[in-house]
């Protein structure tokens, strides 16, 4: 898909934290904006990128004869992880320290050098001349030309996935493989496997034999090979991972190949992530369009396609209206296409074919200078290309006279043939020497192909469904680590077993169901918010259907594990399903919010136990303050013991905007649960009487609101709640680490580190941005405001106050948003931050986008005294990339993807403030943020101009904000049952041990039921080696270990367990031995196969 087929003004909410930055930003003139737009041009930029580093850059650039050689587009670089641009040493933690790249060139020290002053003319815009000299080709060095045919299939953007697949993805890949069988030396690649597969289950047994003959024979290459072409700046690293083993196993399984080379020209800029997982699944080499990047210790070799688009007008050489006549699908007998620049192309034939073939051969060798090889790819196609016959007939019959021309006339100096994208990169390889090219370090987002359109928009477009592909997320990965631990760890031999093996297959099918939908969202027109509306709602609806399974998954698996030890309860019910749990909310449709249950409290007999399940899918103990919600407040909460554990009873507000009503006759129920590692976890709701004279009931929140439409006596007179209204006036939320000072409109002010009595000075606020007023608007791909942000009256709004034992809370009633912030008194990782929550609505305004600015002046000030203009987002959820604000570039040049976190690190004053977020739509959308506030003893020393570390408690917070702990209910059939049940004493307990603190378990993924065979995913994150004031391992009772694991103790089970190291995949064995162990490095990822 390219952005200029499709444009439409889309109202969507813009929801980053920019610091003081944004000030800063807004105060650059229109005239500045103006005069200070992108440069693609590749000269210019190759002057600048020389005077950087002119000593070190020239002896590894070649000087070719030709003016444009060492433009950025003809660096072919070897990508790999570091983080982004350090390696950290084995050995103690406080050994660890950031190390400089090996990479020669730093992407964020070139945007600091290029003066981005947008001269006219360049590669962006082509047709610039190139001259060569004819000398430099000979019968000695031939110009080696790979032309490869290629057909780009997008899994819903005008149309959806299956719309697109009956009217021209199936008639593609029927053409293709009716074209190649006819020609054993024709060529073709393939990267969706999503299409292919549902092109495959409709195909008869010959058609698929002819399918496994092209692909094992080499004609038919299926490059990358994941179910999609992923965006890579909204995707986490968790889906990406997930839909290459889809797709790369799909593969292997049905055809018998493993891919080799990964092909990406549509995503919107690429992520330095992504280099890093293709190496580690095994590809040797890649193709990227839109940017460049590179990494040092796990080489990849990476081509970098260095003109505008794909298409065939800007991949055959410098000057599209001469590409655009050797397009033969625009012929003008199809009436299909046409050339823009009004000369189209004709039939080859015996009297044209002097003139055609060298007039396509001096593009080659325009093209060749290029690069620094006298071998050149010649991509040949377009999206959804080749779905009509005659299309396969003609590109292929004319382009083989041209082949049959050039490569019988010797003194042309040329070979041109068919080729794969492997069988350029082999061509290649040969006659070449790695030494030859440069490396390269960081990524380039933000991405512009011209002027000031920098594709900043599709990071918050239509962001309710980015938020839903978390929630996916995080629902499949818990339903994948619960089902693997019932079909590994507790194997027994009782009827529960029985039944366990008569239903895990169709809950594998369920899982695969949720796993593809998941797949096909990350898509670079899914998750970026860029397909039509009807594409988008077709998305939706997969990715609740998807939601909708993994909880059938879920519920069914805990029933098991909770039940597989009772062969009692299993006779006394003659059960016949283990459909006896459920999550504690609902979802009525895929654009509405979720919908909590209301326990009913009041239909129980005082004293009546009422069970719930809580689920911790993280491999790290979890001490969590959580909520349910009951329809009265008499209650009292017990642990599994008998125990009464502290509650508190708030309001439950309802959700309208500039009001403040709460809802009669349900509360919430706050209250602390203490769960192990990928465990289930048992707490009792108990009612007593009313008024109670039971000790240790839930205590009532003390409640005062501000500004409210009409008096307390009059609005809240039915509520349990004793309420007070009072005058407008400052306040404070305090618990046991922070004191976070609000000011009378119920916005933070000032945050206070009670550890070090630390205070820093906070104004969040909300803004909006308008559209510019020119032919070009902010829309689904580009962000183009129409000048400083404005921000949005905040004199004067609703607030309610509410404190309390377990937690206290602020909500604002502003404008288009219900504003929240919460404070736990919580032993655990969410007492020692700020937990943020908005429910957006702005559905009523018109091309406006809005923002959560936060300013904290003292993090951005240097002991010199000038600002510190850098901070640092996280790429995919995986590493961090430092960014600087650059005045001399336009506010959307500014804003980069945030995944999962944002980090602000101040020396001045020796702390940093780390953000995770959710994100939100132009639907009534609730949002998540943790805002953690930690102060160093020292400056800090895992920070730089290039990526940061995040500490040990900041990546387990963000981990944890991604994987919320799932509650779970009984049906009402069985809530007596689970009462009683004498299960193991805090419900189910894996026999887990504790992962180091580092190490994320990413996935259990079961792959095959028997024998019994899963994907163990483990990543061991980058992390500061130094402690904050708040960093305390106790905090998740996990310690450091340099990376051992030890596997077969951490996960022990009833049979023993083998593994063993594979592909980041699960393709290829990396040993041909088990083992009992592992040592992965910092910022690394393992997968080993479990088996029995």
């Amino acid at each position: 898909m390219r952005r200029a087929r499709s444009y439409f003004i889309a109202v969507f909410v813009f929801i980053v934290v920019i610091w003081f930055i944004a000030k800063q930003l807004d105060t650059q003139s229109a005239h500045e904006r103006h005069r200070l737009e992108l440069s693609s041009r590749v000269e210019e930029l190759e002057k600048e990128l020389r005077a950087l580093n002119q000593h070190q850059v020239k002896a590894q650039i070649q000087e070719s004869p030709v003016q444009h050689d060492t433009s950025l587009s003809d660096l072919k670089t070897r990508s790999t992880f570091l983080s982004p641009t350090f390696r950290t040493a084995q050995g103690s933690c406080e050994d660890s320290k950031p190390l400089r790249s090996s990479a020669e060139l730093q992407t964020v020290e070139l945007l600091g050098n290029i003066s981005f002053s947008n001269k006219d003319g360049g590669v962006w815009k082509q047709g610039w001349e190139i001259k060569y000299d004819e000398s430099s080709f000979s019968g000695d060095k031939k110009l080696q030309v790979i032309v490869m045919p290629h057909s780009h299939n997008d899994p819903g953007w005008i149309k959806t996935f299956e719309k697109y697949f009956s009217d021209q993805t199936k008639k593609i890949l029927d053409n293709v493989v009716k074209s190649l069988t006819e020609k054993p030396d024709r060529k073709f690649i393939w990267a969706e496997i999503s299409f292919l597969s549902m092109w495959w289950d409709q195909a008869d047994e010959q058609t698929r034999l002819q399918m496994q003959r092209l692909v094992r024979w080499g004609q038919l290459e299926l490059v990358t090979a994941g179910w999609v072409m992923e965006d890579e700046a909204n995707t986490h690293v968790f889906a990406m991972v997930d839909q290459m083993i889809e797709g790369n196993h799909w593969v292997k399984d049905n055809l018998g190949v493993i891919p080799k080379s990964a092909w990406a020209i549509d995503p919107f800029g690429h992520s330095p992530t992504v280099a890093y997982l293709r190496s580690q699944m095994g590809f040797e080499d890649m193709l990227i369009q839109r940017t460049h990047y590179e990494r040092g210790s796990h080489d990849m070799f990476c081509h970098m396609m260095p003109f505008y688009s794909y298409d065939v007008p800007h991949t055959c050489g410098p000057d599209p209206k001469i590409c655009c006549q050797f397009d033969f699908a625009r012929l003008p007998s199809t009436k299909k296409y046409s050339c823009p620049w009004k000369v189209p192309p004709a039939e080859i034939t015996d009297v044209n074919v002097e003139e055609k073939a060298k007039t396509i051969l001096d593009q080659y060798k325009k093209k060749s200078t290029l690069f620094k090889s006298n071998v050149v790819l010649i991509p040949l196609g377009d999206d959804f290309r080749y779905d009509n016959g005659q299309e396969c007939d003609r590109q292929f019959s004319n382009y083989e006279k041209l082949f049959q021309y050039i490569n019988s006339h010797p003194e042309l100096n040329a070979h041109v043939q068919w080729g794969t994208l492997s069988d350029y990169f082999a061509l290649l390889h040969r006659n070449t020497r790695p030494s030859q090219f440069p490396t390269l370090s960081g990524d380039f987002y933000t991405y512009a192909d011209r002027d000031q359109h920098y594709w900043s928009g599709y990071f918050t477009s239509r962001p309710f469904y980015k938020k839903l592909d978390r929630v996916l997320e995080s629902r499949i990965r818990s339903a994948e680590v619960i089902f693997s631990l019932a079909n590994f760890v507790v194997p027994t031999d009782n009827a529960a077993r029985s039944l366990w093996h008569q239903m895990a297959p169709d809950l594998l099918k369920k899982l695969t169901v949720a796993r593809r939908n998941l797949a096909l969202f990350q898509h670079h027109d899914g998750i970026t918010g860029t397909a039509k509306d009807h594409v988008v709602v077709d998305y939706g609806t997969k990715l609740l259907k998807a939601i909708h399974k993994s909880d059938e998954v879920i519920s069914n698996s805990a029933s098991y594990l909770l039940l597989s030890s009772d062969q009692d309860y299993f006779s006394q019910h003659k059960l016949t399903s283990l459909d006896m749990l459920s999550l504690d909310h609902s979802r009525p449709s895929h654009d509405a919010l979720p919908v909590q249950n209301v326990i009913p409290v009041t239909s129980f007999a005082v004293g009546h136990r009422y069970p719930l399940l809580f689920y911790n899918s993280l491999a790290f103990q979890r001490q969590q303050i959580v909520s349910v919600l009951v329809d009265s407040p008499h209650v009292k909460v017990v642990c599994h013991a008998g125990s009464t554990i502290p509650s508190q009873i708030s309001a439950r507000w309802s959700t309208y905007m500039d009001s403040l009503s709460m809802e009669p006759d349900v509360y919430e129920l706050w209250f602390q649960i203490n769960i192990h590692p990928l465990s289930l976890s048992r707490y009792f709701v108990v009612p007593v009487e009313s008024p109670s004279s039971v000790q240790d009931v839930a205590v009532m929140s003390s409640t005062f609101v501000m500004r409210t439409a009409r008096p307390v006596d009059a609005k809240f007179a039915h509520h349990a709640l004793q309420i007070k209204q009072v005058d407008p006036e400052n306040f404070k939320l305090e618990n046991y680490q922070l004191v976070v000072e609000c000011g009378d409109n119920g916005l933070i002010k000032k945050v206070t580190d009670r550890n070090s009595n630390k205070e820093l000075k906070v104004d969040l606020s909300f803004v909006t941005y308008g559209t510019a007023s020119g032919k070009d608007k902010s829309g689904a791909y580009l962000f183009l405001p129409d000048g400083a942000a404005k921000p949005i009256p905040s004199l004067s709004p609703p607030v309610a106050v509410e404190k309390g034992p377990v937690f206290s809370r602020v909500t604002v009633a502003l404008p288009n948003v219900i504003h929240t912030v919460r404070l736990f008194n919580s032993p655990g990782i969410d007492g020692q931050l700020l937990s943020i929550s908005n429910l957006v609505d702005i559905k009523l305004l018109s091309n406006r986008e809005m923002a959560m600015r936060i300013d904290a002046p003292q993090l951005l000030q240097t002991p010199t005294g000038p600002l510190r203009r850098t901070f640092y987002t996280d790429l995919n959820g995986f590493q961090m990339q430092a960014r600087h604000f650059y005045s001399k570039l336009p506010a959307q040049a500014n804003f980069y993807p945030m995944p999962t976190q944002l980090v602000v690190d101040g020396p001045s004053v020796k702390s940093r403030m780390s953000l995770h977020s959710g994100v939100m739509d132009n639907k009534v959308t609730p949002n998540d943020f943790w805002l953690l506030f930690e102060n160093f003893e020292a400056l800090s020393r895992d920070a730089s101009d290039y990526t940061i570390h995040p500490t040990v408690l900041s990546q387990q917070a963000s981990v944890a904000l991604n994987n919320p702990i799932l509650t779970l209910q009984p049906s009402a059939q069985h809530s007596e049952g689970f009462g009683s049940l004498e299960m193991a004493a805090l419900g189910f307990k894996s026999q887990l041990e504790y992962l180091p603190c580092d190490v994320h378990l990413l996935n259990w993924r079961t792959m095959k039921l028997s024998p019994p065979e899963a994907l163990l995913i483990l990543h061991r994150q980058g992390h500061s080696c130094r402690k904050s004031t708040l960093t305390d391992s106790t905090v998740t009772n996990c310690s450091l270990s340099n990376g051992a694991v030890h596997l077969s103790a951490v996960f022990n089970a009833k049979h023993s367990l083998k593994f063993q190291h594979f592909s980041l995949n699960g393709i290829t064995a990396l040993s041909e031995t088990f083992t009992e162990s592992a040592n992965i490095g910092m910022f690394e990822m393992s997968t080993f196969q479990v088996t029995q």
